[in-house]
């Protein structure tokens, strides 16, 4: 029977490789010492000038709420800052190594150190050079190496994905106990610390469900697709929408309280109660002793307030259809006996189909009860801070996902539906070319295979987790596109998947298709080395030419008489003459081999690059997409010499300064023992003792008078964050393909003219030198402070006088 085959229990050959671990597990060889020294150098990259970059809006953010934590103030879960586990693993890098910009990004980047040597569980899956190239790019990607060193959730949460990952297909082909427990516990960690677990969770599970159906039912396919279906029009089609504000809060009655509604539901069904913000900010998360009431008490107000989203007509009827077609597939599956007498279940056992005897495996010994005990542990110590907070147990499941599922309709960020697509071409265009091109071997395999067209198809590399991986990787991309809130950051979720299918698709195309996932495959050798040095040697010298002439064309512009595009098409015709005459010679996959090994070579260049200039150079200037709405470097550079000066004086960090509502200063200003926080407005003229007043410009200029209280301070105004301009690169405004081009983003112009001269220089000079045609936007602060004290600290070293001495 031909089927979507899981790898079967012991049945592989074992490699050499292999063999050698079990005569001499301690036996260091090539891979591991190849292992460790990417390690080093991942910890080095990872740590290097970690506390040079500003901190984040967020980052500032995550860093004191770990303070909070470290000094006392206790935690409660709250979904607007995700789940816990980066606030306690936060606290603890504190509680180790001190509390600065440095050691607030430490544990992250720890985690991202690991993330790039968790392809070596992986190498007998996707195969040895598949998971030592993926771990190399793992190191050397833009987008891996930045969130890598990003104080955020996200690096936990991929980290914990791949383990999963891991704990999934190790659990397949070994059936081990511990795989279990691994993937229990990683998915426990990346469920209390971010919701984008609920989209990881419907990624795995997915096809896990289809491969499962495929072998022991086959049409409960069709009734998992169909119940799919429903349950996604039921949540986002069938109910009304609500009228909402530019804060996406209802607009209601003023008589009534209900919500106005912008487009009626099917059957007259109101909208879902998280169509207003305001409600998913209400449901989000509660205390234990929320307005002075005991637990009890909270916990049935809570609950109240919770039922009237899950009471709404659409989710229980999809409630009831899930319910339904569980209770259906389990009769059909364990329970309806066929002409023959047995069940689809015993049938499928009997004939030892592979889904079938992993599912069973679960059930021996009870293995599937010590994994779900972990989990639970986990989530409950997690999300009720150490039963601190016994209400977080609720919130850690019904509160984040309300108010994602609010947040869905927010769209805050408002970016456009190419957002990754366009990130992953700026920064891994060797994950889609090489990602895309396995995208298409594994889905020809899987066509072939499931029509039984080639059965030896059954042999090849393209497995089990291959597939997996494939899938996994579409369904990111798919999923994070599909959803709401689209955030640089997330990119990595797609990166990471596609690094293994581009690492494994690699290995395919150099070493051939026959090559085992087992195998230590030595380097290809259709051809003699003389060959593969003549064929890189041509290859770079073309390269160059091209950079050269490209370089000169837009330096020279129409006085060089070339287009940009012209460049481009010569370079690519000489590749391709070059690549067809080795083929001639040595055959199509020694060409192949060499083709891709040299793509990969000289598209690494410009990856490192990027990565350089992303994580090391421009990390806190937003002339990289990537940087989004970043603190500029004057935050950390004021902060720091107004530390200075009060050290200088005597008093430690004891000189009174003032500062207003922006968050950026409750992490940066915590160590001033005399920082004093108000409104907006100052209210009275700061005392005589408050040497320094930070403010936002807004509030500088929404309050008048607070000017008028700060006569006799040298008042300086600085960028506080800033942003890439983000309309006038990737967007697709109103009309643009009707404006004049010039006025079109850099996106559009290339999708309306990427023959123009000038369409082609702008994007050159943004793809090398990130240069991005426009003036960067930000919103500023202002710090005024006495006079004696802005000659210590040279105030107006930097950005714009505003005011001078009043």
């Amino acid at each position: 029977m031909t089927s979507v085959d899981l790898p079967r229990h012991a049945t592989a050959t074992p490699s050499l490789a292999a063999s050698a671990e079990r005569a001499g597990p301690w036996l260091l060889t090539g891979e591991h010492l190849a292992y460790l020294l990417l390690g080093v150098v991942a910890l080095f990259a990872h740590v290097w000038a970690l506390g040079d970059r500003a901190l984040h809006h967020d980052e500032t953010l995550h860093a004191s709420y770990s303070w909070f934590l470290l000094v006392g103030r206790g935690y409660i879960h709250d979904p607007l800052l995700h789940g816990p586990l980066l606030y306690y693993l936060g606290a603890i890098g504190y509680f180790l190594f001190g509390d600065n910009d440095f050691t607030a990004r430490l544990m992250p980047a720890l985690a991202g150190t690991a993330l790039t040597l968790t392809p070596y569980l992986l190498r007998r899956e996707l195969g040895r050079p598949a998971a030592l190239l993926a771990a190399v790019y793992l190191l050397v990607s833009p987008v891996s190496l930045y969130v890598g060193r990003f104080f955020r959730h996200d690096i936990y949460s991929v980290l914990c994905e791949i383990l999963v990952f891991v704990g999934i297909v190790r659990y397949v082909s070994t059936r081990q106990f511990r795989w279990l427990m691994v993937g229990a516990a990683a998915f426990g960690l990346m469920f209390i610390n971010h919701e984008s677990s609920y989209l990881f969770l419907l990624i795995m599970l997915a096809p896990l469900t289809v491969v499962f159906l495929w072998q022991v039912y086959r049409p409960g396919i069709a009734l998992v697709a169909l119940l799919g279906v429903v349950v996604a029009a039921l949540i986002f089609v069938v109910p009304g929408r609500a009228l909402v504000d530019g804060g996406h809060h209802a607009i209601r009655d003023p008589e009534t309280g209900a919500m106005q509604i912008e487009r009626p539901g099917l059957f007259g069904w109101p909208p879902l109660p998280t169509d207003d913000n305001g409600y998913a900010l209400l449901v989000r998360n509660r205390d234990d002793a929320s307005g002075g009431r005991g637990l009890f008490a909270n916990l049935v107000i809570y609950v109240g307030e919770l039922l009237r989203f899950f009471a709404h007509p659409a989710v229980v009827l999809a409630t009831g259809l899930g319910l339904a077609t569980l209770s259906t597939l389990i009769y059909l599956i364990w329970r309806r006996p066929g002409v023959d007498g047995q069940t689809p279940w015993e049938l499928a056992y009997a004939q030892e189909a592979p889904a079938a005897q992993v599912f069973a495996s679960l059930g021996g010994e009870r293995r599937w009860l010590p994994p779900l005990l972990l989990f639970v542990a986990i989530y409950l110590v997690g999300f009720t801070a150490f039963f601190t907070n016994i209400l977080g147990a609720i919130s850690g499941v019904a509160g984040s996902l309300l108010y994602w599922l609010a947040q869905h309709n927010v769209e805050r960020g408002g970016q456009p539906g190419h957002y990754y697509l366009f990130l992953l071409g700026v920064y891994e265009p060797l994950l889609l070319i090489f990602g895309g091109i396995g995208l298409i071997l594994v889905g020809i395999w899987l066509v072939q295979h499931v029509r039984g067209v080639d059965e030896t198809q059954a042999v090849t590399p393209v497995n089990f987790a291959v597939l997996l991986v494939a899938w996994w990787s579409l369904a990111s991309l798919g999923m994070y596109t599909w959803a709401g809130e689209k955030m640089p950051w997330l990119t990595i979720h797609i990166t990471l998947p596609f690094t293994l299918l581009a690492g494994w698709t690699v290995q395919q195309l150099v070493w051939g298709r026959h090559a085992r996932p087992t195998t230590d495959a030595p380097l290809p050798t259709v051809a003699p080395r003389p060959a593969w040095v003549i064929y890189g040697a041509l290859f770079t010298a073309i390269s160059g030419l091209g950079f050269t002439l490209m370089t000169m064309v837009v330096t020279y512009g129409e006085e060089a008489r070339l287009y940009p595009w012209m460049v481009v098409a010569a370079t690519l015709v000489l590749i391709a003459l070059l690549t067809v005459g080795i083929g001639l010679r040595w055959g199509s996959r020694a060409a192949t081999g060499m083709l891709v090994t040299c793509v990969v070579l000289a598209l690494s260049v410009y990856t490192v690059r990027s990565t350089v200039r992303l994580v090391y150079v421009n990390g806190d200037v937003p002339r990289e997409p990537m940087v989004y709405t970043q603190t500029s470097p004057d935050v950390m550079r004021v902060v720091r010499r107004v530390e200075e000066a009060s050290i200088r004086r005597g008093r430690g960090l004891a000189m009174p300064v003032i500062y207003d509502n922006e968050t950026v200063w409750t992490w940066y200003l915590r160590n001033f023992s005399n920082a004093r926080r108000v409104s907006g407005t100052l209210g009275t003229a700061p005392g005589n003792e408050v040497m320094a007043v930070f403010l936002l410009q807004e509030n500088l200029d929404r309050f008048p008078e607070n000017r008028t209280l700060l006569e006799g301070f040298v008042v300086q105004r600085y960028p506080l964050r800033w942003w890439f301009p983000e309309d006038q690169v990737y967007r697709l405004g109103p009309g643009w393909r009707d404006v004049p081009l010039e006025q079109a983003s850099l996106v559009g112009q290339l999708l309306r003219n990427p023959f123009d001269r000038q369409v082609g220089e702008r994007w050159w000079r943004f793809l090398i030198f990130r240069d991005p045609g426009a003036a960067l936007g930000s919103s500023d602060f202002v710090i005024a402070v006495r006079p004696e004290l802005a000659n210590q600290i040279g105030i107006g070293l930097s950005g714009q006088l505003d005011g001078g001495t009043r």
